[in-house]
């Protein structure tokens, strides 16, 4: 029996290093929220841990929520593994063997740097020189502030962040707080990881499944948007139909070199890893008009929303039909409830064959006290 945990804190918690790190007020609300989001992306007949909501879908998923730790688990699985939730579990009573050892959760957390998206752009540029320049590695304030000067635009990221956090844009100078930014950054996780910002088209990532052995698989893509790094939503289709909305911009036999050279890359360099994981991508617009493509804009070394809506898509909705998933917040009590009431009445869920034709669902239980919801809408 899988036992299957939402902890979307995980990417805060791999910065922090803390195993009793208290994470912000916000993150607690949206990890509660939707505690019950594994319900869809679980292997049949999982069960997903919910301390503070039960909830039983009569339609569509196999899966079920309990709140306290049974004794019949075989297998856990996270949203991403981290010290944090490992010392949460262990308090809870999980049995030491299911969970990873120190040596395991530093290497998930050493392979989880931002180094990896940047030494798996070099590996790409090796094989297609046409690829974007990886990532660069700055170590000080001044080689910083030269990253800056020899591009129009560029973006700094902290080494461990994620979801749109610890993303800054920058115009050929630093600001006096972006410079107070970067000084703590490198002085707590050793370096600030630089970047040339493009001109950015299209958000899109391939997803990725790595078993015990080390195969690597490819799992489909996940064709989403953000704003300023911050993930909305995700488009609900076919990998067929993504795949020819990216065909618009850049070749298939493009896209299929860099799918057969990342799972290469992969399984050179990752150890100790099984699950999902995710790499964003994202295709720019150059000043001649032509388009490019950066294929390592970040790797997400967890399961990801995209690999959600893939699996939901995948295995709920009718096949040819398109729609969206979504990541709401409402910070009224009430007013999430009252939306989630208008929106079953403008969209009404068709449901043929266990799969959604139409119509809008939310993924977790809404309640007056509510304020993030992850929901579906296929139209």
């Amino acid at each position: 029996m899988q036992l299957y945990i939402f902890n979307p804190e995980h990417d805060l918690a791999l910065a922090n290093g803390n195993p009793y790190f208290d994470v912000p007020r916000s993150a607690k609300q949206f990890s509660t929220d939707l505690a019950a989001l594994p319900l869809w992306y679980a292997e049949p007949n999982s069960l997903i841990f919910c301390t503070k909501q039960l909830w039983q879908i009569p339609m569509l998923t196999q899966n079920k929520t309990i709140d306290i730790i049974p004794h019949n688990i075989s297998e856990v699985i996270p949203w991403g593994w981290n010290n944090m939730i490992c010392n949460k579990l262990s308090h809870l009573g999980m049995q030491a063997n299911l969970l990873p050892n120190d040596i395991l959760l530093s290497k998930i957390r050493q392979q989880s740097h931002r180094k990896l998206a940047s030494k798996a752009a070099a590996f790409l540029q090796q094989k297609m020189p046409e690829m974007p320049n990886p990532a660069k590695v700055l170590t000080t304030l001044e080689s910083v502030r030269k990253f800056a000067t020899e591009h129009e635009e560029i973006v700094l990221k902290s080494p461990w962040s994620g979801s749109g956090k610890g993303l800054y844009w920058c115009r050929k100078k630093l600001t006096a707080s972006l410079e107070g930014w970067c000084h703590r950054i490198i002085a707590k996780q050793g370096c600030v990881m630089g970047e040339v910002a493009y001109n950015k088209i299209v958000d899109f990532a391939m997803e990725f499944k790595c078993n015990k052995k080390g195969d690597i698989c490819f799992a489909g893509y996940s064709l989403f948007h953000t704003e300023n790094g911050i993930y909305k939503n995700n488009i609900l289709a076919d990998n067929t139909t993504i795949e020819d909305n990216l065909t618009h911009y850049i070749s298939s036999e493009t896209l299929h070199t860099i799918k057969t050279l990342l799972m290469q890359f992969f399984t050179e360099n990752l150890s100790n890893y099984s699950g999902y994981f995710g790499v964003d991508m994202l295709i720019f617009k150059r000043i001649d008009g032509s388009f490019g493509i950066y294929p390592t804009v970040e790797i997400n070394l967890r399961m990801t929303m995209g690999m959600v809506a893939r699996l939901f898509y995948d295995r709920f909705v009718v096949d040819g039909t398109q729609g969206e998933m979504r990541i709401d917040h409402i910070t009224e009590n009430g007013n999430l409830l009252a939306d989630d009431a208008d929106k079953k009445i403008k969209y009404p869920l068709t449901i043929i064959e266990n799969r959604i034709q139409k119509g809008y669902l939310s993924l977790c239980p809404i309640t007056e006290g509510t304020h993030y919801r992850a929901c579906v809408i296929i139209h």
